[in-house]
């Protein structure tokens, strides 16, 4: 099965022991303080980049918080999940990127965060 490569914040997470599930091929924190919850709490993020394939994307879902996002890519194909819905785009095509934007902003999610770049 084709592999996506992913990008997963660590502090998106209920249990951040998900991440030991998959590949880890690239890891980075923050400088700054970052906004970690609702209640103004701030702190440096764990960024971590995954691979797996779609059937590990439920895993992830399933403990990811409210007002947060991952996303995996394969070739041109985005694939966005938030705790409660999923998006499918085209990296090089921003109209079908609308919903996803949409659904994000609804979540309190800043526009400079929703640009969903794969690297």
């Amino acid at each position: 099965m084709d592999q996506l490569k992913g990008c997963v914040v660590a502090e998106s997470l209920s249990d951040p022991t998900v991440i030991n599930r998959f590949p880890v091929y690239r890891t980075h924190i923050s400088a700054e303080l970052l906004k970690v919850d609702d209640h103004g709490g701030r702190g440096r993020w764990h960024l971590y980049w995954v691979t797996c394939d779609p059937t590990g994307i439920p895993a992830i879902q399933h403990v990811l918080k409210p007002g947060w996002y991952v996303h995996f890519w394969r070739d041109r194909q985005i694939t966005v999940i938030y705790s409660d819905a999923r998006f499918e785009m085209l990296e090089d095509d921003r109209s079908t990127w609308t919903a996803a934007v949409a659904h994000g902003r609804a979540h309190g999610i800043p526009d400079e965060q929703l640009d969903f770049l794969t690297c």
